[in-house]
């Protein structure tokens, strides 16, 4: 069920939604928690070969949530600015829908786990060692996007910003 965007002329463009989601060092995942109520998360995560990918422990109410359904969206802010001129926001957005899948295959993780030390720890000495250490016990989801939408704020809102 996908939901075009309102307001099409605050659109991004598929570049600007690529170097939000490589560049913003965190987003907000979506879960079905307990009796009904939704449970979001802030993640560190990588996008890497198509998918968006988180680790963690294996156990603990995020992993019980990860296995509850695999559809999700994930939120990602690249930008936020108050405008107090204009009682507005200068945002730019990302939302990716998809569906969670449990990584299990040994290559595919290490794959990831490495591209989020390049990410979070670049040119730090022992990545490898920690990245071979954590292997057989980190709990690794990735999220396959179904789509993946972008949206800024208002142009009026971005011409006052440029004035603060």
């Amino acid at each position: 069920m996908r939901k075009e965007l309102t307001r099409t002329k605050q659109a991004l463009s598929n570049e600007s939604i690529q170097r939000i989601i490589d560049t913003t060092a965190y987003g907000v995942l979506s879960l079905n928690g307990d009796d009904g109520y939704l449970y979001t998360v802030p993640l560190s995560y990588v996008y890497t070969g198509g998918a968006v990918y988180f680790h963690g422990s294996p156990r603990g109410y995020k992993s019980e949530c990860f296995q509850r359904t695999n559809k999700t969206s994930f939120s990602i802010v690249g930008q936020s600015q108050v405008v107090p001129t204009v009682r507005a926001n200068n945002f730019q957005s990302v939302l990716i829908w998809g569906r969670l899948h449990i990584v299990t295959d040994i290559a595919e993780k290490l794959s990831a786990l490495r591209a989020l030390a390049e990410k979070y720890s670049r040119g730090i000495p022992d990545n490898e060692e920690e990245i071979q250490h954590s292997l057989n016990y980190v709990f690794m989801v990735k999220l396959v996007p179904d789509w993946i939408t972008g949206k800024r704020a208002a142009l009026e809102v971005r011409g006052a910003a440029e004035k603060l």
